[in-house]
């Protein structure tokens, strides 16, 4: 067996796909598939470590024995396809969703899983010098004071490239912080009311977390989508010292339509 299909049949042994005779085991006091089987705990032990560091308030809410098995069904359904596992776990929310009991005792439970792979998502997108890097913008903020009044239409903020925007029909931002500061008091949280903001990272690349009103959370909807300022509801655009009081913004370019 060529070394590529070796490591093919491991890994599809690793998942229940193949025995361990398939695998060139040598069988003696245990059978290949017994060695197998001590492969196969390992592998989905290591991964299930990966989704407690990605996902702790969907384990704190389901408690440890319940996220165990959904954790090892998202492992053995979703294969690791590199060594790295600094992108795993995506699509742990429907993996969620597949324990219907689960679901029935929790219906808030994927959408907590999506808000934590998008904490997960800017911490994956953040490097610790972004702040010498303008995510694709051409200057500075500070540089903004030397722009002369008639270009102020063109200008096109850039967020940091670890600014994620969630918007979700429960009270996610809200279930957060009481997990991590007043856990006793779960029951009193009305986790049915929408939330909507960002996930980001502070300058040590720890992930933060905040709901924020419509008025800015639309502003940053249309700062990612590279709008220019004269083309924002000026409404909208009362909110943009705020956005850039919490760092938000990388700097900015002039479009295109700038006719110098």
């Amino acid at each position: 067996m060529k070394l590529a299909e070796l490591q093919q049949q491991f890994a599809n042994a690793l998942h229940y796909q193949a025995l361990g005779e398939d695998c060139q085991i040598i069988s003696d006091i245990f059978d290949a598939d017994e060695r197998m089987q001590i492969y196969r705990n390992n592998f989905v032990i290591s991964l299930s470590e990966v989704l407690q560091a990605t996902y702790p308030m969907v384990e704190a809410l389901l408690g440890e024995e319940c996220f165990a098995q959904v954790a090892r069904q998202h492992v053995l359904n979703q294969p690791l396809t590199c060594g790295d596992v600094t992108h795993y776990g995506q699509g742990f929310d429907l993996s969620l969703q597949s324990f219907n009991a689960v679901m029935e005792a929790a219906p808030y439970i994927a959408e907590v899983a999506k808000f934590e792979w998008a904490c997960d998502v800017s911490q994956q997108c953040f490097s610790v010098d972004r702040n010498q890097h303008r995510q694709g913008a051409d200057y500075s903020l500070e540089e903004l004071a030397q722009l002369p009044a008639e270009q102020h239409g063109f200008v096109q903020f850039r967020l940091h490239a670890d600014v994620v925007l969630f918007a979700s029909q429960y009270a996610v931002y809200a279930l957060q912080q009481t997990i991590i500061q007043q856990p006793q008091n779960l029951a009193g949280l009305d986790i049915q009311q929408p939330q909507q903001g960002i996930c980001a990272c502070d300058s040590n690349g720890s992930v933060w977390c905040l709901a924020l009103e419509d008025s800015l959370y639309q502003l940053l909807i249309k700062l990612h989508q590279g709008e220019m300022l004269a083309d924002i509801d000026p409404q909208l655009l009362t909110s943009l010292n705020q956005a850039i009081e919490l760092e938000l913004i990388a700097g900015f370019s002039l479009s295109q339509s700038d006719a110098n």
